[in-house]
């Protein structure tokens, strides 16, 4: 549907004119939102926040919310265009939301998550695990952080792709220690509204597993992969990704402890399951998404 702007009055003082036009941007702006239509949204907000700066000045409240909304477009689009690896793009958007989030630590630290983003699918891991780091710090000085674990599950397959496993695995179970209680420490018989966070929960349940088999404690990796494949269906059905990945995760898992077992007393199958586990794993890798463009699953 199109928007229909009104016509400026032109008999209307200079400044009623320019606050009139404000108010058709917002219009124009919240329309372009419904029709998906973010990239002429986000030229709308920024011709918004050009007059709210005029009419307002540059440290009202006023300016600062639009800030943050502008922020978050420019977040939102710049992970829309990382999935179609239109690179430079991307960081033009990043790097406004990172002027634009100045004054939002919260916002700040989803820019610095999704920056650790770019620059991981660009190869580059220390310039993501330290935007990774600075976010971690911000986030923790804050009381209410939205998907706080989000940030730990970056960061733990960050330092996985460094091979520091036993680092990745301490940030997989602080993921998994606050996505439960995110889903159930109020009402955990109730989850409707939040099954693509019992999906990110499954995503940690199988990170965990991930870095226990790195480290050689297969046993523990079974123990997570099976936990995490019971909780994810409950809520989410069998069929779904996540509790199909997990299961075939625990399949091979439990399989190479077997194997353990018959190497000890005396034989060698251990490494009839090896090119098989990996191969089965890049399979389910490229089969499930990321649930949302923050979160990174190990495999």
């Amino acid at each position: 549907m199109e928007l229909m702007l009104e016509e400026v009055d032109e008999r209307m003082p200079l400044e009623d004119q320019q606050l009139f036009a404000l108010e058709q941007l917002d219009a124009q702006c919240t329309q372009l939102q419904l029709e998906a239509k973010y990239s002429e949204a986000l030229e709308c907000m920024e011709k918004g926040l050009v007059l709210r700066q005029h009419f307002f000045g540059s440290d009202s409240d006023e300016v600062i919310q639009a800030c943050r909304t502008v922020g978050e477009m420019c977040n939102l689009l710049a992970m829309t265009y990382l999935q179609q690896e239109n690179f430079g793009i991307v960081l033009e958007l990043l790097k406004k939301a990172e002027i634009l989030t100045e004054r939002h630590p919260a916002a700040r630290a989803v820019t610095l998550n999704n920056f650790a983003c770019y620059y991981r699918r660009q190869g580059n891991l220390h310039k993501a695990l330290t935007n990774l780091t600075q976010a971690l710090a911000i986030e923790a000085k804050l009381d209410d952080v939205p998907n706080r674990a989000d940030t730990h599950l970056n960061m733990c397959a960050v330092l996985s792709q460094l091979g520091r496993h036993q680092a990745a695995l301490e940030q997989a179970h602080s993921a998994l220690i606050l996505l439960q209680e995110e889903l159930f420490a109020s009402n955990p018989n109730n989850l409707d509204g939040k099954l693509d966070r019992v999906a990110v929960l499954g995503i940690a349940y199988h990170n965990v597993g991930v870095e226990q088999e790195f480290l050689k404690k297969p046993e523990l990796s079974v123990h997570s992969y099976k936990k995490g494949a019971e909780v994810t269906a409950k809520y989410l059905g069998e069929t779904h990704g996540i509790v199909v990945t997990l299961n075939n995760s625990l399949v091979i898992a439990q399989r190479s402890v077997e194997a353990g077992k018959g190497k000890r007393i005396g034989g060698d199958g251990i490494s009839r399951f090896a090119k098989m586990k990996n191969s089965i794993r890049a399979k389910i890798k490229k089969s499930i998404p990321n649930n949302n463009n923050k979160v990174a699953m190990e495999g």
